[in-house]
């Protein structure tokens, strides 16, 4: 199938710097496709597309890169003369947003949840001068719908169960695609749902 990609593309794929990865399949195998491909055998976890890919559940510090882009992000922003309805809709439309990527595929951990909610919450409630300001009122109600009496920010929680509820649909429904196979393989439901 490469070799068609070759001939097809006009383009050469270069097996020096190419890696083999399985999942499910014995040692002896690997070394043999390894051998006819002429190139490595990687190991877990990678970097694929931004998401981390593990043939095992990743660790709170392994994703702990998604409060790191948000940081990042809010290091680089002249917030101090913005008004809290100019905050909130940074918030909403680009802060909160900035997870969601890697929450459609991994479950986070509550200290990452946390964490998230640390840094949208000082952001919020930052007065200018980088001077914290008095928090009137929690995060957590705060997150509430709007009909509730909150703001309507985006409970991350909540947020994630709701994005990985799409994978389970897919695997009860017997999807036989590659990423449904790798889930198959790295993860049961009931490691993220238990009873």
């Amino acid at each position: 199938m490469l070799l068609c990609y070759e001939s097809m593309s006009g383009m050469k794929i270069n097996y020096n710097k190419s890696e083999v990865f399985a999942i499910g399949i014995e040692q002896v195998e690997i070394d043999r496709i390894s051998a006819i491909f002429g190139c490595k055998v990687g190991a877990f976890p990678i970097n694929y597309l931004g998401l981390p890919v593990s043939d095992r559940k990743l660790s709170k510090n392994q994703l702990s890169f998604v409060e790191q882009k948000v940081a990042n992000r809010l290091r680089s922003w002249k917030c101090d003369t913005l008004s809290s309805g100019g905050k909130a809709i940074l918030l909403q439309s680009y802060l909160s947003s900035i997870p969601l990527y890697t929450m459609g595929v991994h479950l986070l951990y509550e200290g990452n949840y946390q964490q998230l909610d640390t840094l949208r919450s000082r952001f919020f409630w930052q007065e200018t001068g980088k001077k914290k300001k008095y928090h009137m009122i929690k995060w957590e109600a705060l997150s509430r719908p709007k009909e509730s009496g909150g703001l309507g920010f985006m409970d991350v929680r909540a947020m994630n169960v709701c994005l990985l509820s799409k994978w389970i649909d897919k695997l009860e429904r017997g999807d036989e695609s590659m990423c449904c196979e790798l889930l198959r393989e790295i993860s049961r439901p009931e490691e993220y749902f238990p009873n």
